[in-house]
């Protein structure tokens, strides 16, 4: 029978050397540390779950695309057959552009899709939410045709978009407009022109103009007039255009009422003024010659506008009540006061 002894005698019987410590090993049980099959049987079960609830998490996003496009798919049903096209507007337009020119605008796209007898599907186009290239020939309907109506206001389209209301359907036009700068008048009739020199729609009298006294207007070009949309070809309109775009944010630009280029390059008399300026007073300003070609005869252009700024402020008129300015030169000149008759003078007297 194998007789058990005490560890601690045990220790000492065998004098803790080489050979009781292998006995010492041999008798005690070795601490329990997880192998590699358990570390294995771990990692299973967590991707396990992992998967089960990307599952989970996969089906619920299945079932919600599908009620959503259900919804969408009644939505369009819902709208296309049975909300029609109510109103088609221009949106973000200039404070300066006519509630007029707005709606001509607006009935063009109108006559364009809805009336159209050349192509009598447009109609259904539109109302179909899922049809976008509907919109795409709208817009490009106003830039191919600026002759026609009101187009040629419109220099860029930026998007043409549907809108769904309740109980309508609202297709919406946004644009960059061409800016008027002034009239230029030619046989009786005056016409719009933008700042960048393309002729705008429409054809003044005398009695129509009226309303548009806020513009300056150029007299004398001679030139031959486009069709709208289409860009002055004329070096006098050029040139009364680079004058325009110098004084019209001056502060006396209202004074001003005409700019007048018949005698550019001196054609009708060398020895007049090239260019002149009318203001609303009827008196004449003498510019000279066109910016950036005075040379050594004038002064250029910003120093006549400096002249004709620092009499404004000092008389509050741009003429300085005479009958003539004459800002060529390094001095301004100006008719002297009229000497009152003697009539004049002995009712003053008395």
């Amino acid at each position: 029978m194998m007789r058990a002894f005490p560890l601690a005698r045990r220790r000492s019987e065998t004098g803790f050397g080489q050979k009781g410590a292998a006995q010492y090993n041999m008798v005690m049980p070795a601490p329990f540390v997880p192998g590699r099959h358990h570390r294995l049987k771990g990692m299973t079960w967590l991707r396990t779950i992992f998967t089960l609830a990307a599952g989970l998490l996969l089906l619920a996003l299945v079932t919600e695309a599908f009620v959503r496009l259900r919804s969408y798919g009644r939505a369009l049903d819902h709208y296309g057959g049975q909300q029609p096209l109510k109103r088609i507007v221009m949106v973000g337009t200039p404070p300066w552009l006519s509630g007029t020119i707005l709606d001509q605008l607006a009935r063009e796209a109108v006559i364009y899709t809805c009336r159209n007898p050349k192509h009598p599907n447009y109609a259904a186009e539109l109302r179909n939410p899922l049809n976008g290239e509907i919109l795409k020939r709208i817009g490009a309907h106003y830039l191919d045709r600026q002759t026609q109506g009101m187009n040629a206001w419109i220099q860029r389209i930026l998007f043409v978009r549907r809108v769904w209301l309740r109980h309508e359907q609202i297709i919406e036009i946004a644009a960059r407009y061409r800016q008027p700068l002034a009239l230029v008048r030619h046989g009786g009739f005056y016409y719009l022109i933008s700042t960048g020199q393309t002729r705008l729609p429409g054809r003044y009298s005398a009695r129509d103009v009226a309303p548009l006294s806020w513009l300056i207007r150029i007299t004398g070009s001679g030139a031959k007039i486009p069709p709208p949309g289409q860009r002055f070809h004329s070096s006098r309109i050029n040139t009364a255009r680079q004058i325009l775009r110098l004084l019209i944010h001056q502060p006396f630009a209202w004074q001003i009422r005409t700019v007048n280029v018949s005698n550019l390059k001196g054609r009708l008399d060398p020895l007049a003024p090239w260019i002149t300026l009318r203001t609303i007073y009827g008196s004449q300003i003498r510019w000279g010659r066109p910016p950036g070609k005075e040379g050594f005869l004038e002064v250029p252009a910003r120093r006549k506008i400096a002249s004709l700024l620092a009499i404004y402020r000092q008389y509050r008129r741009i003429d300085a009540g005479r009958a003539y300015v004459d800002i060529r030169g390094d001095a301004v000149l100006v008719p002297r006061p009229a000497a009152p008759s003697a009539a004049s003078a002995a009712s003053l007297r008395g």
